[in-house]
């Protein structure tokens, strides 16, 4: 009986926990609270944060960003075992991201308890925690973070409930760390591919020296080989977890030593082909442009390249070192303003003359101030509203709370804005602005209500006369809105898309496995993990290693309409004894809503094999994310379209198609 009421009260405390939580955020919105959840193994005395119970005494911290806290509770009497336990913040997913708990010590009745390793978790998206004891958690959660990048030695239970037995008071010291530990490296290829390193453990002949990353800073990687590397097949730094851990960072290459030289090296962008890894390309031949998701330090891609430096400098190395900045991404905030006259002005930039602009550069969630200052006192108002220049870009989804508002240094009343765009690049909050007529679409607000929000916050007589005007706001962090991927594209977008250029490869699979894939797949292009696959055909011996076919491609660069070709001719070795093909393909980067939405026809696919006749064969495959070419899938079709003879040595597989636009000018 007991231990199913226990399950009953459980269920419903986890159905009414986001609740509670949401009520503490609300009432602490400046500043999180860092608090113990609890419950004792009769559940008699329990603790969820807010106002403790009658019997219960806790001890709550206000959580202002990064550093050691302690929270805990002390019990009226003896609390008898323990069914769960937590440390929780209110409110730490939304102001906090990203953020993790680390423990450093548990005290019941203030002796000190051995513990395990925990992870980082939310089970609302709003309030962080982490489990100390939770015997409802099976396995570490997806979303599960750890202030050491690492969370498979992590555990829902880090202490033994037998210490627990008869609690007065129990404490927990923690950190909270803004930033993950990370591990920075570089990769490496040499030109006959006999040296590589791909992070992790170095291989024999090669010394790894990467560097832990602990924040934003300078930093430096090394590279060192036993016997000299000639030449250069690829290179670029990367940082494992960078994404994750440091989401929008940028890096900086600072010098470059080859030898213990420093050599030239151009500009390059940050990027990342997996949406784990950060990196930055030094040498990359197989990337024809700047990618769609490349930054730069400067906010500027145009000058950047995925080929930084000259393979000449790389002849023979012994040693290759890296020194690079990791930097946040930023953005500034500032006070759009227009006194009644229209007389004093500023929207941002450089303030004109008898202007003061107080701006601020913003770092992602925090507070902040900015405000203007007035040579002579301005009369009424006619527009106002804190700005942040690029904050859709820079930090999208992301909320403003005005917190205080002083004219002249005295405060001045407020009522509650929303957060918006008018053009879709400048984040604002409107403090008074009359043209609003009411609250727009793309509204949001951090509480998740925007019914009760304003485009007019003050009354204009606290501006009758003002010769200093300050703001100051919560930047609180938001998920940026999804795109409906359903949605057609727009004649503006597909435009944007045709104009690009895209790039087409082809590819193969035998009766026994020798192939090459896909340039988004395993082995595909930037599969850094079996890099050089793409660039031969592959086949496998009967240990399952992978054998070099050999072979040469001759892939094509899409630049707008047109007819294009691209072929495989065989190595000596041609496709062995294999009879047949179980794919032939061509695999594009060209997005399919260009084909589905009917921007773009892809037809007169025509496909020669060695010295037969042309076959004529158009299947367009806009199944996946980019466009695909099927000229034979047996894994998707009873038959092959055409026949054909698998050919031998030094014999080309060439494939034609034709490419129309199909948007108005």
């Amino acid at each position: 009986m007991k231990k199913t009421l226990a399950v009953i009260l459980c269920l419903a405390m986890a159905l009414c926990l986001p609740c509670m939580t949401y009520a503490v955020a609300e009432e602490t919105a400046a500043a999180p609270e860092a608090y113990l959840m609890y419950a004792d193994g009769s559940w008699a005395y329990q603790y969820w944060g807010g106002e403790a119970p009658e019997g219960v005494t806790a001890k709550n911290v206000a959580v202002d960003g990064e550093g050691e806290y302690t929270v805990g509770l002390e019990f009226a009497e003896e609390s008898q075992g323990l069914a769960f336990a937590a440390v929780g913040i209110t409110d730490g997913e939304t102001k906090l991201p990203g953020y993790t708990i680390e423990l450093k010590a548990v005290r019941v009745n203030g002796e000190e308890i051995a513990f395990e390793k925990g992870y980082t978790s939310s089970d609302d998206g709003i309030t962080t925690r982490m489990n100390l004891f939770n015997e409802w958690v099976a396995e570490v959660p997806a979303d599960a973070r750890s202030f050491d990048g690492k969370t498979d030695d992590a555990k829902a239970i880090v202490v033994d409930k037998e210490l627990f037995a008869a609690v007065k008071t129990v404490e927990v010291d923690f950190v909270l760390h803004q930033y993950g530990i990370d591990t920075a490296y570089i990769m490496y290829a040499d030109g006959s591919w006999a040296y590589q390193y791909w992070g992790g453990e170095a291989p024999e002949g090669i010394t790894a020296t990467n560097a832990v990353i602990d924040g934003f800073g300078d930093y430096t990687v090394k590279l060192e080989f036993a016997e000299e590397a000639s030449g250069l097949a690829f290179a670029a730094l990367g940082i494992v977890n960078g994404e994750k851990t440091y989401p929008k960072a940028t890096l900086q290459i600072n010098s470059i030593a080859v030898n213990g030289e420093e050599i030239e090296f151009g500009k390059g962008y940050t990027s990342s082909d997996d949406g784990v890894t950060t990196r930055m390309n030094i040498y990359n031949e197989w990337v024809s442009e700047v990618p769609a998701d490349a930054r730069s330090f400067d906010k500027d891609v145009s000058d950047a390249s995925p080929v930084i430096v000259d393979t000449a400098a790389f002849a023979a190395v012994r040693s290759v070192e890296i020194g690079f900045t990791l930097a946040p991404v930023t953005d500034t905030a500032y006070l759009m303003y227009a006194d009644a006259a229209w007389a004093n002005q500023y929207w941002g930039g450089e303030a004109p003359e008898g202007i003061t602009a107080v701006t601020e550069t913003v770092l992602g969630q925090g507070t902040y101030t900015v405000g203007l200052e007035f040579a002579a006192p301005t009369e009424g108002l006619a527009f106002a509203a804190v700005g942040i220049t690029t904050g859709e870009e820079t930090f999208p989804g992301y909320f403003i709370e005005i917190t205080d508002i002083l004219v002249n240094d005295e405060a001045v009343e407020i009522g509650k804005g929303y957060t918006s765009s008018d053009d879709g690049v400048t984040t604002r909050m409107n403090i008074y602005n009359e043209w609003v007529g009411e609250v727009p679409a793309d509204a949001r607000s951090f509480d998740g209500v925007t019914e009760d929000a304003s485009a007019i916050i003050v009354d204009t007589a606290a501006f009758a006369s003002v010769s200093k005007v300050e703001v100051t706001f919560n930047y609180i962090y938001g998920k940026a809105p999804e795109k409906n991927a359903d949605a057609p594209l727009t004649d503006d977008e597909a435009r944007e898309l045709l104009a690009k250029d895209y790039n087409a490869y082809i590819g193969v699979q035998s009766e026994n496995y020798i192939f090459r894939n896909a340039w988004n797949d395993n082995y595909g292009r930037d599969d850094a993990e079996h890099e050089g696959y793409f660039n031969r055909l592959t086949g496998w011996d009967s240990d399952n290693n992978a054998v070099d076919y050999g072979g040469t491609f001759e892939d094509a660069v899409v630049s707008g309409e047109g007819t294009y070709s691209v072929s495989l001719t065989t190595g000596e070795m041609g496709f062995g004894s294999d009879g047949f093909f179980r794919l032939l393909f061509v695999s594009t980067d060209i997005p399919s809503k260009l084909v589905k939405d009917g921007f773009m026809t892809i037809d007169d696919v025509q496909t020669k094999i060695g010295a037969a006749a042309t076959q004529k064969y158009t299947d367009v495959d806009v199944s996946g994310d980019y466009v695909r070419i099927v000229v034979i899938d047996q894994y998707n079709r009873s038959e092959d379209p055409f026949g054909y003879t698998v050919p031998g040595a030094d014999t080309a597989i060439t494939i034609t198609f034709t490419v129309k636009a199909n948007v108005e000018e």
